[in-house]
């Protein structure tokens, strides 16, 4: 019968804690074998439910995962499964703090982009990104700042974080896009010739691999999101 000791939550987070440090030191590789649940157990000194508990919540995080006949493996987590994990309860309520919390998070990461994007894009990514500017101004042109033309807008700035090559950007950018339809609800304007002409400005931009004049298009097309500066 395994003894449960006093404050099992605080233990447990204690010893998955000691066990990440310990997989970081060890030099362990993505795929190796860290140790089975009962050398944890002894390893470690506490009950099965407190390993397992503390397992349980490494292999969460993407830190370790189990294999029958094997035991436990080093993992490789993916922050962007575990940023889609806590973004939609970070912001699941109609609340204009989060939503511009949010929305800094975003601001940083497309500016701080614009200098991968504009060195590493080819011709025809900044062809399509030409695109995804004519598809918004098609809509957007007749019906303002409607979910679809805000649909058309996503997909212009998600290419944009496409283009610098790095997954883990556009992944960022792809979960944090998807709670800015809620933008319609803080008193975003109808109009949307000025994000048009601005996106067309944006493209031209690239064009020229002008990377300060991309990061500073982009700044004052995306600076009304992120509240009071």
């Amino acid at each position: 019968m395994d003894i449960i000791e006093p404050n099992t939550d605080t233990l447990a987070n204690s010893i998955a804690a000691q066990i990440h440090s310990d997989i970081i030191r060890s030099g362990l590789q993505e795929g190796d074998l860290f140790m089975t649940g009962d050398q944890v157990v002894e390893r470690y000194g506490v009950s099965r439910t407190i390993a397992r508990e503390a397992l349980s919540q490494l292999r969460a995080i993407g830190v370790l995962k189990s294999r029958q006949r094997k035991g436990l493996l080093v993992a490789r987590p993916d922050p962007v499964r575990l940023t889609e994990q806590w973004v939609p309860l970070y912001c699941r309520s109609e609340n204009r703090s989060d939503f511009i919390t949010l929305a800094q998070l975003r601001y940083t990461l497309e500016i701080g982009s614009a200098d991968l994007a504009a060195t590493h894009c080819t011709d025809e990514e900044i062809d399509h990104l030409a695109l995804h500017a004519r598809q918004f101004e098609a809509v957007a042109g007749k019906e303002g700042h409607s979910q679809s033309a805000d649909r058309h807008d996503l997909a212009f700035h998600a290419h944009i974080l496409q283009m610098t090559g790095n997954p883990l950007i556009e992944g960022f950018h792809r979960v944090l896009s998807h709670y800015f339809a809620a933008s319609t609800l803080f008193d975003k304007p109808r109009d949307a010739t000025k994000a048009i002409r601005e996106h067309f400005m944006i493209v031209e931009a690239f064009r020229k691999r002008d990377v300060e004049m991309t990061r500073a298009l982009l700044r004052a097309h995306l600076g009304d999101t992120i509240g009071p500066r």
